[in-house]
């Protein structure tokens, strides 16, 4: 069960990934060239940071997801998904509270040596829970400024459990795809 409440819940995590590396265009050099820049901070040749929050459902899973750059860097992004319970887990542990079936997913996190490696880097967060609402919920919280670029491909190699490649991405490659699935700017 737990092996694959991880692999189910971790295989939410950035569904969106795969379709930004195949959705490459011309468009993305428009997009590229319409960042927003302070006009007091252009003399300066600083480019502002902005924070785009873009949301909606993709495959029965609600996004809630905020990209935060500067220029062509991006500095960190913050996915929040969420997404009902797979029916044989919510039957197995209708008994349980939502803060029990949280410690249970916690608890059973800790034993996976993958998830645990992922853990230990700094700048990368990966936090597992149930909602109020008996909803599944997954928060993934990555800071590029943290991040090398060791640390970035260890996290992108994990393929097995849904991790997607963040060595190329630029934040118009990023807002792109999310927008690509039916993501929405806030």
């Amino acid at each position: 069960m737990r092996k694959l409440l991880i692999i189910f819940s971790t295989a939410l995590f950035l569904l969106t990934g795969c379709s930004m590396a195949e959705h490459r265009s011309d468009s993305e050099s428009v997009k590229q060239s319409s960042l927003q820049i302070d006009s007091s901070s252009k003399s300066s040749g600083e480019v502002e940071i902005t924070s785009k929050t873009l949301v909606g459902d993709v495959q029965g899973v609600h996004h809630r997801d905020t990209v935060t750059y500067q220029g062509k860097k991006i500095l960190s992004l913050h996915m929040e998904m969420q997404t009902d319970l797979p029916q044989d887990i919510a039957l197995s542990y209708a008994e349980l509270s939502p803060e029990e079936m949280t410690t249970r997913i916690q608890e059973g996190i800790k034993q996976d040596p993958q998830i645990a490696e992922l853990l230990a880097i700094d700048g990368f967060k990966l936090v597992y829970s149930v909602t109020a609402e008996r909803k599944f919920q997954t928060n993934v919280e990555m800071d590029f400024q943290k991040l090398t670029k060791e640390q970035i491909d260890k996290i992108s190699s994990k393929k097995e459990l849904g991790l997607g490649d963040f060595k190329d991405f630029t934040p118009e490659r990023v807002i792109l795809g999310l927008k690509m699935n039916g993501l929405k700017e806030e």
